[in-house]
């Protein structure tokens, strides 16, 4: 693991201004008696990118992450050539989340979700005992499952039934990762990720 430092930062409740302190599931401000977002607010003024042995965390200065996962990748920005001939234009850059290793995009999801779940997941503190909750029909899930299997960092995806065959992985996950699938009715199914699913009446 390279070295790093937890990002310094606060969150700010956009209605009235407090900031305070992350506590790594905070999603509001707890002293604020109406509804409002809140916002990350970055000790560093300049984004400085680390080296791309990084990952994604080459943007952790701009990142509410307390510290770097396993096995994450960056998105690629690359001179677009055919898009811009065909759009006219000389100087077009594309930004590409996913797989494509022939331009060093190595997201083995294939999917831009990879980095949300590399966000939250670094949030969270190490030695947190609670266990993330995530529903998906598809590719969130699957970004999460894989941050998730590769960090051993408990999961519990909800998933309709239907979407199983959208949830598809280049290996085994980690027994961290459990999965709820929801059928018809009040039906409830549960399995680890590639088993057969049983019923269970509810």
């Amino acid at each position: 693991m390279k070295d790093f430092t937890p990002t310094s930062y606060t969150l700010e409740c956009v209605a009235t201004g407090r900031e305070f302190p992350d506590e790594g599931w905070t999603l509001d401000d707890a002293q604020c008696k109406c509804p409002s977002l809140i916002r990350t607010r970055y000790a560093k003024k300049q984004l400085e990118l680390k080296s791309d042995e990084y990952g994604f965390y080459k943007f952790a200065d701009w990142l509410p992450v307390r510290r770097m996962l396993e096995n994450s990748k960056a998105p690629v920005t690359y001179k677009s050539k055919g898009l811009a001939a065909h759009l006219g234009l000389e100087n077009l850059y594309i930004t590409f989340n996913g797989y494509y290793p022939a331009i060093g995009a190595h997201m083995t999801t294939c999917s831009f979700k990879e980095t949300e779940a590399y966000s939250v997941c670094a949030r969270i503190d190490e030695n947190e005992k609670r266990v993330l909750v995530v529903a998906s029909a598809g590719n969130t899930a699957r970004a999460f499952a894989k941050v998730c299997s590769d960090n051993r960092i408990p999961l519990l995806l909800s998933v309709p039934a239907d979407n199983l065959d959208a949830l598809w992985f280049d290996g085994p996950l980690d027994p961290c990762v459990k999965l709820y699938l929801f059928g018809e009715g009040r039906r409830l199914f549960r399995c680890d990720p590639f088993e057969q699913p049983g019923t269970q009446e509810r």
